[in-house]
């Protein structure tokens, strides 16, 4: 392998992709509590076997989920992350960690985030840099 290769990262297309048993429960919670928008569907418009929306690609299972791997937490950076953040909290969603200011390593603040947990357990990191 060379260590010349750089790969070229396409941003708009990067996602993590979580398993469900319950997709409309899920596309509820990225959807309509988080406001993320559907950008495409596979699969009949009532009934599709997959939604991608920015970030997260939710993928209908049958059967029971049985691990394929690990995920710590999945993160979505939201330019007004704190109205996002009182918007999930008025909504009940359960929290891992609230807002906090993110300070590196030199001691300066660059970042607020959060986790919250999405109706599957998965957490889910709201964040932005300062």
């Amino acid at each position: 392998m060379s260590d010349s290769f750089v790969p070229q990262v396409i941003p708009n297309i990067q996602h993590v992709a979580l398993r469900t048993t319950d997709l409309p429960r899920l596309v509820r919670f990225y959807h309509e509590t988080l406001g993320l928008p559907i950008t495409r569907t596979r699969g009949p418009e009532d009934d599709p076997d997959a939604v991608w929306l920015p970030g997260v690609q939710l993928v209908k299972v049958s059967g029971d989920l049985e691990p394929s791997g690990t995920l710590d937490h999945l993160a979505i950076g939201i330019e007004n992350v704190q109205d996002l953040c009182t918007r999930l909290d008025a909504a009940g969603v359960k929290v891992d960690r609230p807002l906090t200011e993110i300070v590196g390593s030199d001691g300066k603040p660059f970042a607020f985030a959060a986790f919250y947990y999405d109706p599957d357990g998965n957490r889910v990191e709201v964040f932005k840099h300062l």
